[in-house]
Order: structure tokens, then sequence, then C-alpha cells
């Protein structure tokens, strides 16, 4: 028994110290789980907000920068139509043959424009360039350069002919001018030259007047102050910014736009793009189709980037490619000090639940321990828990339960002890009188009936006596006293008997009771002194 309670109480301490373990690490892992699907969540947003107001930066960059250069080349173009205007004037009615090359450079310098080409259409359809300020303009063929098909030539066929100009990306047209937007030119092919052209056809024409003056300061205006800046600032102001870039995804889609040498076609309008992946590719070509917002993360080379594509109005996409180690960084750090704390707090929850949890084992123990003595017959153990707590008061109650049973054992042991004690000398005199009493009794019935023998015979001597005498009836009342006495007196003898038997029977009673009372007491003894008190 004392085997199996320790067994108990000592699987009640191993299951104790196992189940919290269990439930530590449960909320432990719990809490790891929600710390990692929040702060991921988190990183993820964060990253998401700060990649957005990038692009926004840039896209507002873009605005701004557009809304500029829309302005300057508005102005440009109605100086440009004015000029072409002029030339026409100046040229008057003569036919494109008599008109020199020199006539045309002497309204290049008079006007302060880098040149002068005169456009006319060839038999074949072709629209050449036949005089021009630059040798190198001489023969420029559009149908040619550009293929019959192309929106160029279209444009400047339908110019020529006074037909309804079908154009989309003029910065101004009219029905007899069309102005092309700042563009590289298609026979400076030696060194990158933009351009500003004009294409004006006069009333009383039948040739092109095309007048262009070097736009270089204008493009590179456009490009220091836009999108470059920005992106120059928000690399200086974010850290965590890697790649900002203006995209185009149409190039991306078709990589042929890039040969195209009057229009400037580029995969990176802005910015740098040099962490681009075939993954990066297709989503372009996805976005030139269908444009929508776009973010992904993305292993390059021991770098992890979020990129994130933002499609414009005006067809470009906006890339930002930002640090993710570098942004989730500090959330990673917190979360880590998070759980690092975490455990700490879950260690010393454990410790001092442990802590607890034994020293009220060992009270539990000493408790156990002076109930199992108890149970043994031991009244005379004591259990020392100090304290204010219910153990503390458990233990007291234990002790008073002990000396309570403590006392009224050992008043019971003197009780027994008394019993015995009395039923020994209850026995003794009873045996003494049940002796005395049966001599006594044997004596006194002897006595009683001699008396009685001696009475009747008196009696009856008596009886005769009287019985004889002549006057018998005289006597006949003391005759009849003579048998009531005889009568009364074999009854007291008879009754001496009977008592003598009766108080024999009562002593010999009494004797067996005081037997039994004695082995009851010795018995009750004997099983008060298995007790320790």
């Amino acid at each position: 028994m004392q085997e199996s309670m320790e067994q108990k109480s000592s699987t009640l301490k191993k299951q104790f110290v196992t189940r919290l373990l269990i439930v530590l690490l449960v909320i432990l892992s719990l809490l790891g789980a929600i710390q990692y699907i929040y702060l991921s969540g988190k990183i993820d947003s964060d990253v998401s907000v700060e990649a957005f107001k990038v692009s926004k930066s840039i896209e507002q960059g873009l605005t701004q920068t557009q809304e500029a250069s829309t302005a300057i080349e508005h102005q440009l173009d109605l100086k440009l139509k004015l000029i072409a205007q002029h030339i026409s004037d100046r040229l008057g009615d003569k036919p494109i043959e008599e008109i020199t090359n020199e006539e045309l450079k002497v309204l290049k310098e008079k006007f302060d424009i880098a040149g002068i080409s005169l456009l006319d259409e060839q038999e074949d359809g072709d629209i050449v360039g036949v005089k021009s300020t630059a040798s190198s303009d001489i023969g420029f063929n559009f149908k040619e350069v550009l293929g019959e098909n192309s929106h160029g030539y279209r444009i400047m066929y339908d110019l020529l002919h006074g037909n309804e100009l079908k154009v989309t990306y003029e910065t101004y047209a009219d029905e007899n001018t069309f102005v092309l937007p700042t563009a590289p030119s298609g026979s400076h092919n030696e060194t990158p030259t933009f351009f500003k052209y004009g294409y004006y056809v006069g009333d009383d024409k039948d040739y092109i007047i095309n007048p262009y003056f070097e736009a270089n300061e204008v493009y590179h205006f456009t490009q220091e102050v836009g999108p470059n800046a920005w992106i120059e600032t928000v690399y200086e102001s974010n850290e965590n910014v890697e790649e900002i870039a203006v995209l185009d995804p149409q190039v991306f889609a078709d990589p042929s736009l890039l040969e195209i040498k009057t229009e400037l076609w580029e995969k990176v309008v802005y910015g740098e793009f040099g962490s681009e992946t075939e993954k990066d590719e297709k989503t372009l070509v996805n976005l030139a189709e269908n444009p929508k917002r776009t973010s992904y993360i993305e292993d390059v080379g021991d770098e992890t980037y979020y990129k994130m594509f933002i499609p414009t109005e005006d067809g470009k996409v906006i890339y930002v490619g930002l640090d993710y180690n570098h942004l989730s960084a500090p959330l990673k750090n917190m979360a880590l000090i998070l759980l690092i704390f975490s455990v700490i707090s879950l260690l010393a929850l454990f410790i001092l639940s442990t802590r607890f949890f034994g020293d009220i084992y060992k009270k539990i123990q000493v408790i156990i321990s002076q109930i199992k003595n108890l149970e043994s017959g031991d009244f005379s153990t004591q259990s020392k828990i100090e304290g204010k707590d219910e153990l503390a008061d458990l233990s007291h109650s234990t002790n008073r339960m002990t000396n309570t049973l403590n006392q009224v054992l050992k008043d019971t042991t003197k009780e027994a002890e008394n019993i015995q004690n009395l039923s020994l000398a209850l026995k003794t005199d009873a045996d003494e009188s049940v002796e005395k009493v049966y001599e006594l009794s044997v004596e006194l019935t002897s006595k009683a009936r001699e008396d009685n023998y001696e009475i009747l015979d008196f009696l009856d001597s008596l009886e005769e006596k009287l019985s004889s005498l002549p006057n018998k009836t005289d006597f006949e009342g003391i005759l009849s006293e003579i048998n009531r006495i005889k009568e009364l007196s074999s009854n007291k003898s008879a009754s001496a008997t009977d008592i003598t038997i009766t108080l024999s029977d009562l002593l010999n009673s009494l004797q067996y009771q005081s037997d039994e009372l004695s082995n009851i007491s010795s018995e009750m003894f004997n099983n008060m002194y298995k007790f320790k008190l």
C-alpha cells in the first residue's frame, strides 16, 4: 500500500511537469506560428505599401515631367508651325525644282533652326527629301525606310494630299500641319541627336516643308528634372530601394520595336532594371495585354527582391525593386526578440511553477508521511509545515487530530487497565462469594429442612394427641391451624431451597460474566498496546 501511494505521488509530480511542459511547448508553438503568420502578412503589407509609395512618387515625377514636356513641346510646336509658314511665304510660288539648297540655308540661318528639308512625292508614290540644308536628308525615302504600310509614311502621304490625318503620337496636328514629338533623327545615325520635326503644306504648295531644330536640350532637360531626378531622390532618401525603372511592356512583348530608328522605343525608359529574369519578362509581356498591378518576391543571386510592377495610364510600367531582406529585417528582429522574450517568460513560468509545485509536493509528502504513521498506529508523529497557506492549516489540523486521538487512546488505555483490574477483582470476589454462598445455602437449606422435619414431627404428634381426645370437635379449629402451620413450614423450607438454588445460579452467572469482562478488558488492553503513544 505504501509503495502504491509513493508510486502515485511520483506519477502525480511527473504528470504535472510533463503536462506543464507540453502546455508551454504548445503555447510556444502557437505563439511562433501566430507571429510567423502575422509578421509574414505584416512584412508583405509594409513592403507592398513601401513599394507603392515609391511607385507613386515616380508616377508623380512622370506626370509632372509629362505636363512640363507637353507645355514646352506645345510652345515649340506652335513656333515650328509659324516658322514653316514664314518659310512657305519666303519661297513664294516657286516650284520645288527652282528652289536651291542655298536658299534653304539662308532661311535656316534667318530663323535660327537646325535645318530645312523639302519633301516631294515621286511617281511610284515615294515621298523623298529632294531639297535640304543637310546633304544627309536629300534622298531620304519614307516609303523605303518606314515601309509603305507604316504609320509615318501614311501620315506624310495624307498630309501631302490634303486627306484627314489619322495620327496617334503627334504633339500637334491640324489640316496642313503635323509636328512630331522630340525624337532621334533617322538620318543622323553617327551620333544620337534629338530633333523636333515639323511638316507643313502651304495652301498653294504641292510639296512638304520640313523645318526642324535640335531639341537635345529639351530632351535632356526632361531627363534631368523628370523621372530620373525623382529616381535619384528616392535612392538617396530610401535605403530599402534597390532598383527603380520605368519600363515599356510593349517592347518586351515585341522586341522588334527597338529596330525602328525614327521612334524612341526602349525597354527601360528611365532608371535601372539589372535584376531582370525570365519571370519578369513574362510578367511584362502579360502586362502589355492585361495591365494590372503585380508583385512577388524573387531571389536573384544572393539578393532577395520584392518586385512590384504598376501600370500607368500612358501604357508604361513603373518597376520598383526593394531589398526584401533589409526591409523585413527590423520586423524579423522584432519577431526574434519577442520570441526570445516569450521563451524566457515561458521558461521562467515553467521554473516558478515547478518550484511552486515542488514546494507543495514536499508539504503534501510530509502530511502523507504523518497519515501513513497514523495508519501504522503511531500517534506520536507531528508534521511541521510553516506558513499561512491551506497546507499549513491542514498540517495543524492533522496535528490537532493526532493529539486528540493520542489523548483519547491514552485515556482509553487507562480505562482498559481499570476495567481489567476491576474485572479481576470482581472475578476473585465472585469466586469467593460463590463458594461462601454455596456453603451457606447448603447449610441454610439443611437447617430449614431439619427445622421443618422437627416442626412437622411436633405438629404430627400434637395432631395425634388432639385427635385421640373425646371432644374432638372442640379441637377442629386447632387441628386446621396445625395443618396450615405444617403447610406453611413446608413452603418455607421449599422457598429456602429455591432461594439457595437461584442464588447459586446468579453467583455462577456473575462469575462467568466477570470472566468474560476480564477477557474483554485483556483483549482491549492488548490492542491498545499496538498504538505508539
